[in-house]
C-alpha cells in the first residue's frame, strides 16, 4: 500500500475502507468495477458511492479511469493496488464472492472454482466446540470412532483444524489422560460438561499451554522426489527456491514450519514420501521429505506415507 494512502485510510472508517477494497479488488481482478456494483453489494445510496469513488480517486488516481459511455471505470497499466490481497484471500473471493455473507450476498465471479467441500462440521458441534475453546471450558460428548465404536469423552478443547482431508478438534481427553485429535464430523453430540457447582475450571496441565506435541514446530525440507526427470516442473508447482543449504547440488526446496501434532495428517495430505531412500513410485509421489529424521520428534510420524521410523503411539483418533 502507498505510504501517504495509508496515512489517509486510518483516519476512515471500517465501513468505507472495505468499499474502497472491493473497488480495489475489482480494478485488479475483474478489470473494471461501476457505481452500481457498489450500491447493490453494501447497500450504499448514490452519495456515499460517489464519495467512495471520489476519494478513491484521491487516493489513486492513476489506478482508474472512467469511460463516460458506460460509466464504468476502468484499471489502468499503471495500477498500483492500495489494499493487499493474499492469493488464498483472492481464490477464496472469486470462488465465493467479496465479502462475509452476512451483511451482504456474495457474488461469485463465474470463473473460478474450488475443490468440493465434502465434509463440514455440523453446526451446532462446531459451535459448542468453539465456545468450550474461547470460554475454556470442557465438552461433554459423544464419539464414533473408528476402532472402538461409540464412547462418552470428556474434552478440554483447544483447537480446531483442517488437516487437508477432514477438520479435527484438538485437546486433552481425560478419558485417555493426554492431548489427542477428534474427527469433528464424528462427534454425535456435544455439549459444555457440567458437574457439580464448578461446571468451568480447567487444570494447567489440561491447557493448550501444556500440548507439547501442538507447541513444537518442526521445519519441514520438501524437496522434488529425486526420480523424477524433471525436477522443475514440481519446483514450479511448490514455490521452491535453491537455498544456501541446498546449493551444493542446485536442488530446490520448500522449507515449511509446522506444528508437529500436524506434520503427519499434512504429509499424508501432500502425499509426500517420507522414506529414508525415496523409495515410493515417484509418479505417485512428487515430493520427497529430504529430512526425514524429523520426524522422530512427531508422535504421528506413523500417518507419514513411506515413514519406517521407532518414534511413539500416534495420538490420534481415527
Amino acid at each position: 500500500m502507498q505510504e501517504n494512502a495509508a496515512l489517509i485510510l486510518e483516519n476512515h472508517s471500517h465501513a468505507q475502507r472495505e468499499r474502497l477494497a472491493f473497488i480495489d479488488f475489482c480494478l485488479q481482478y475483474h478489470g473494471s468495477v461501476g457505481r452500481s456494483e457498489l450500491m447493490a453489494h453494501f447497500g450504499t445510496a448514490v452519495a456515499s458511492s460517489t464519495r467512495d469513488f471520489t476519494l478513491y480517486r484521491e487516493l489513486a488516481h492513476e489506478n482508474l479511469v472512467l469511460r463516460h459511455e458506460n460509466k464504468r471505470y476502468y484499471r489502468t497499466d499503471s495500477f498500483q493496488p492500495l489494499f493487499h490481497h493474499t492469493p488464498r484471500a483472492v481464490l477464496k473471493v472469486l470462488t465465493d464472492g467479496f465479502g462475509d455473507g452476512v451483511s451482504a450476498t456474495p457474488e461469485r465471479s463465474g470463473f473460478c472454482e474450488d475443490a468440493p467441500d465434502l465434509i463440514a462440521p455440523p453446526q451446532e458441534v462446531l459451535a459448542t466446540l468453539s465456545r468450550a475453546i474461547s470460554q475454556k471450558q470442557a465438552v461433554q460428548m459423544t464419539y464414533q470412532s473408528l476402532t472402538s465404536g461409540s464412547s462418552e469423552r470428556v474434552l478440554v478443547p483447544h483447537s480446531i483444524v483442517n488437516n487437508g482431508q477432514r477438520w479435527h478438534v484438538r485437546g486433552y481427553c481425560r478419558k485417555r489422560s493426554g492431548f489427542r485429535d477428534f474427527v469433528c464430523n464424528r462427534i454425535t453430540s456435544a455439549h459444555i460438561y457440567k458437574k457439580g457447582i464448578d461446571t468451568t475450571k480447567v487444570a494447567e496441565h489440561e491447557q493448550q499451554a501444556a500440548d507439547a506435541q501442538w507447541n513444537q514446530k518442526l521445519t519441514l525440507e520438501l524437496v522434488p522426489h529425486p526420480s523424477h526427470k524433471h525436477p522443475q516442473a514440481i519446483a514450479l508447482d511448490y514455490g521452491m527456491q535453491v537455498t544456501n543449504m541446498s546449493r551444493q547440488n542446485n536442488q530446490p526446496v520448500r522449507q515449511l514450519s509446522i506444528r508437529a501434532a500436524r506434520a503427519g495428517y499434512l504429509l499424508r495430505h501432500w502425499n509426500v514420501d517420507c522414506s529414508p531412500d525415496h523409495r515410493l513410485p515417484a509418479h505417485e509421489h512428487h515430493l520427497w521429505l529430504r529430512n526425514h529424521p524429523i520426524l522422530e520428534h512427531c508422535a504421528n510420524a506413523v500417518l507419514a506415507p513411506g515413514y519406517a521410523g521407532t518414534g511413539g503411539k500416534a495420538a490420534v483418533s481415527l
